[in-house]
């Protein structure tokens, strides 16, 4: 089975009590599925930014950068933080640059 995806755009909720946790999951899960899922370019987001104090954000963007072995993007659908990256990270990977996103 193939994935027409041609990157993962892994959003990490930044309110969860240990989102480096949560993305570890995920990363088994799709090493376990297969599929040359966890072989495509990977952008890893910690989303609702907004939501969580900025202590308390700084701290979990550390302990994500950890697991996901690069600096997170963080972002929030609300006050549009972030997107804008995202957004050009994304549009790079449509145009053939794969290279932009680091890979898992």
């Amino acid at each position: 089975m193939s994935s027409a995806a041609r990157v993962l755009l892994h959003l990490v909720d930044a309110t969860l009590d240990d989102p480096a946790d949560a993305y570890r999951i995920i990363r088994g899960e799709l090493e376990a599925y297969g599929a040359g899922l966890e072989d495509k370019p990977e952008i890893v987001a910690l989303s609702k930014s907004d939501a969580v104090p900025a202590d308390e954000l700084k701290r979990k963007a550390k302990s994500l950068a950890k697991a996901a072995g690069r600096k997170p993007l963080v972002l929030s659908a609300v006050t549009g933080a972030g997107m804008t990256p995202a957004l050009r990270e994304l549009a790079a990977i449509d145009q053939g640059g794969a290279d932009q996103a680091q890979r898992a």
